[in-house]
């Protein structure tokens, strides 16, 4: 009974404080990072008490959310509440960290497919339509906007406009990246909080241990062959798989290698300079993400962190 009683009132706190968060989501100009903490509060309560309770509180705070907004705060809180209690609940049951990241990601990726079917049937909207058409628009005013003050290049707004054109071909890829980071997101913060609770919660092996199976080589491998034998064609369906999946694959890669570099500065005692440095040369030297991928494959194929150490 006493455990009922304080996991009631531990679920009435964990309600009050999403309903704050959300308030401030929706009426403050701090919304855009208050919305990353929305999960938390469900993760760290399914992280403690079974999953009926759970989703007890989940379907309690969706429907309070209705005196502070309306329906996208409902779904907004459906969301949170289900990429929190799945994560929550696989803290709960001791999971490790890499299958708490999927299941939060398979999570968040259900409920965003299921939103835009739910959308195309019952509200006659297109969701990939209307960013294709968000995204023209915001294009043709910064293309006008170069255009007046002269900086505009041909071929670089043409390359811009091809990949603009494209956005629809990638929706699967773009899910799936922004589900990742949302159950990273979530992660990172929640065993912050759960640790400080007394929690123990399982964290992902230090970066420079990181390491992608070798299958992930011959898949790589398959479908940069593939990709020669196949016409880009935006209407062959081949093309658009291999158009969706490459870019994940490229990231993967990259992660490897950035793991590596991460392995040898430890080895040598740099600390984390050096990776600190390749992170920020990946988003300001165009050449060096490949130079990773390269690096990735090798290790990927030879293992370098296996090979003989010499004095």
């Amino acid at each position: 009974m006493q455990n009922q009683v304080r996991s009631m009132l531990e679920g009435a706190l964990i309600s009050g404080i999403f309903l704050v968060i959300m308030f401030l989501t929706l009426y403050t100009p701090i919304g855009i990072i208050t919305s990353i903490a929305l999960p938390i509060p469900f993760t760290v309560y399914a992280a403690r008490n079974p999953l009926k309770r759970s989703i007890l509180v989940v379907i309690a705070s969706t429907l309070l959310t209705i005196f502070i907004g309306a329906l996208p705060s409902m779904l907004s809180a459906l969301f949170a509440g289900l990429l929190g209690t799945v994560m929550g609940t696989l803290y709960y049951r001791q999971k490790p960290a890499f299958i708490v990241f999927v299941g939060g990601t398979i999570a968040s990726l259900v409920f965003l497919l299921g939103s835009m079917l739910a959308s195309y049937f019952f509200l006659n909207i297109n969701p990939v339509t209307a960013i294709q058409t968000m995204t023209k628009e915001s294009f043709e005013m910064s293309r006008s906007m170069l255009e007046q003050f002269g900086g505009a290049d041909p071929e670089k707004l043409e390359a811009l406009e091809r990949m603009v054109g494209m956005l629809g071909k990638m929706v699967p890829m773009l899910l799936i990246f922004g589900s990742s980071q949302f159950s990273i997101l979530n992660h990172w913060l929640s065993r912050k909080i759960l640790l400080r609770l007394g929690n123990p919660v399982p964290g992902f092996p230090p970066f420079r241990e990181w390491r992608w199976p070798r299958s992930l080589l011959y898949l790589y491998l398959a479908v940069v062959t593939l990709s020669f034998f196949i016409g880009a064609n935006p209407e062959q369906m081949s093309y658009v798989l291999l158009l969706n999946i490459k870019p994940i694959l490229d990231l993967m890669l990259i992660i490897q290698g950035l793991s590596i570099i991460s392995y040898f500065s430890y080895q040598k005692g740099w600390g984390k300079g050096l990776l600190v440095f390749a992170v920020v040369l990946v988003f300001i030297f165009p050449p060096f993400p490949f130079i990773l991928m390269l690096l990735g494959i090798m290790d990927l194929g030879i293992n370098f962190r296996n090979q003989p150490k010499q004095k």
